[in-house]
């Protein structure tokens, strides 16, 4: 080899060395927080289980924080930079005030839950004077509450709601060992329930619940100073939601991932309930505004009248990179 041909070899070398250093240092990391082991999460989780994250430049660690108390104040904080579900905290600190935040996205429109009851509970009007678990101040407590006034029944004085922490699987359980008649659960917990001599009473998404669920939030510092960053992040998620809508194996992969459940058809079932949900919005998860008003209207206004402070969601929602992703995807255009 002469010394032409080593200094090539060098100089190649070099070139290739500081494109990695350049590729690395143009690497953004994210952290993520997601809500709840649910399929709920699948169009980011599918983002980062088949590289699109990766694919623009982001570096994202998905992390399960479960409880207002807890993701609340890390998004705040900085100690995470994207929030992922929480929709009724999120309403709730819209209402209330003091958290400078930004919801880039909601992938939902209308309650997903269903209200399992006892086999013995065949109508709604057989309620009355039973008693349902619920969280208290999340979403399933807002859904009980809307399905019982539809129905003319007052809740704590027809219906006792029994307030049990832990989450969906906790209060399934509880149904499980009599200490409640009926709850309202997301997918895929019917269906363990259904396993267990339980019977679904209603389908929330007959009655068209407004709800902006599963919310993407950012601070506004953070969007601010990170817009193409943001951008990319919110590109990424939305691909993976068409993935889901068009390739059922992988969707079934990262229901799996999420959830843990092997059942055939309870991943199918779990696949239906979530693509209907995402073909109902077009697969463009635009924030909307009317879901979140309804939140602080119908709910966190009736149990904390003296704390809220604004009805208005339209100044803390920022659609341009939904938007600005839908035009770098082409979607809707043939």
């Amino acid at each position: 080899m002469n010394h032409y041909q080593k200094t090539r070899l060098t100089v190649v070398g070099l070139l290739l060395l500081v494109n990695c250093w350049r590729a690395e240092a143009q690497t953004t990391k994210l952290i993520v927080a997601y809500a709840s082991p649910a399929a709920t999460f699948c169009p980011g989780w599918i983002a980062k289980r088949e590289g699109i994250f990766a694919r623009y430049g982001l570096d994202v660690e998905m992390v399960l924080m479960q409880g207002a108390s807890v993701y609340m104040p890390a998004l705040a904080s900085g100690n995470i930079q994207v929030l992922y579900g929480g929709g009724t905290a999120v309403s709730r600190a819209i209402a209330t005030g003091g958290f400078d935040l930004a919801v880039i996205a909601t992938e939902t429109r209308y309650v997903p839950l269903r209200m399992m009851v006892n086999a013995s509970i065949q109508t709604p009007a057989q309620l009355k004077g039973k008693k349902l678990g619920a969280g208290q101040a999340g979403l399933d407590e807002y859904a009980t509450i809307l399905y019982l006034e539809k129905l003319g029944l007052v809740p704590n004085k027809d219906v006792q709601l029994v307030y049990l922490a832990g989450g969906v699987p906790s209060r399934a359980a509880a149904m499980k060992q009599g200490l409640i008649d009926g709850v309202a659960v997301n997918p895929p917990n019917e269906y363990e329930l259904e396993k267990a001599g339980f019977r679904e009473l209603a389908n929330f998404l007959d009655f068209k619940m407004p709800y902006a669920g599963v919310p993407h939030t950012v601070s506004r510092a953070f969007r601010d100073r990170n817009r193409k960053v943001v951008e990319d992040y919110m590109t990424a998620v939305i691909e993976g939601m068409q993935i889901f809508r068009t390739n059922r194996e992988k969707a079934y992969k990262a229901i799996f991932e999420l959830t843990r459940q092997k059942d055939p058809v309870l991943l199918e079932r779990t696949y239906d309930s979530y693509m209907k949900q995402y073909d109902a919005i077009g697969g463009v998860p635009l924030p909307w505004e009317a879901g979140i008003e309804s939140m602080i209207s119908g709910f966190h206004e009736r149990f904390n009248p003296q704390g809220i402070k604004n009805h208005d969601a339209k100044p803390f929602l920022d659609p341009s990179f939904v938007q600005k992703a839908v035009e770098r995807l082409k979607l809707g255009k043939k």
